[in-house]
């Protein structure tokens, strides 16, 4: 009788160890959804926020360009400031695009190219632009800006300069973009090769 008892118990230790087995597997389960579910809480608002914060960011609204009338550039080397004003009525377009240019930083680095006794000679290696003709009375003395003209040509090299170091006459039409109105002894010291550290473009003192 006590054999037959011992039989009939063993099924019953086996549901138990079944019924035991399935709450653990479920356990496991539940636990597994939770933690997904923390997850998908946890990095869902990251993935909304983060294309928010993008669309926050605007680029830096571009400085307003100096009147030329205004302006005055600023030849910056190794052996000092060489400052020139605007012609700005006689050469409007002509000098929005110079200081369009400086404000590119296309003249940082560039050497004086072409030195003579009567002329030092700059440019940009970055354009090539050509602008029309602007024709003026101003004389050329020394420190009279021009800008490149080739022979025969009624346009501009719009980024080739040049700085008049005497009183010099020229037959061709040229566009007389300023005057330097400070670092004369500069100008007189400049060599070929000599380099542009920078050019820069600030208003005029006030008197």
């Amino acid at each position: 009788m006590l054999r037959q008892q011992k039989i009939n118990q063993f099924p019953v230790i086996i549901l138990v160890l079944i019924c035991l087995f399935v709450v653990f597997v479920s356990g496991c389960t539940q636990q597994d959804q939770k933690t997904t579910e923390s997850t998908t809480e946890t990095t869902t608002p990251q993935e909304v926020i983060k294309p928010a914060e993008d669309s926050e960011k605007t680029e830096p609204e571009a400085k307003p360009m100096i009147d030329p009338a205004n302006a005055i550039a600023v030849i910056e080397t190794a052996k000092g400031n060489i400052e020139f004003e605007f012609f700005a009525s006689d050469a409007p377009q002509t000098s929005k695009h110079f200081i369009q240019n400086v404000s590119r930083g296309f003249y940082r680095g560039e050497k004086f190219h072409d030195v003579d006794p009567l002329y030092i000679q700059a440019g940009s290696s970055f354009t090539n632009d050509k602008l029309p003709i602007e024709k003026s009375e101003h004389p050329l003395t020394k420190g009279t800006v021009l800008m490149i003209t080739e022979e025969g040509s009624d346009v501009a090299d719009g980024d080739e300069f040049m700085i008049c170091k005497e009183t010099i006459a020229l037959d061709e039409d040229w566009t007389i973009l300023g005057k330097v109105i400070k670092g004369l002894e500069v100008l007189d010291s400049i060599e070929k090769n000599d380099k542009i550290v920078n050019i820069t473009i600030r208003e005029r003192d006030t008197e």
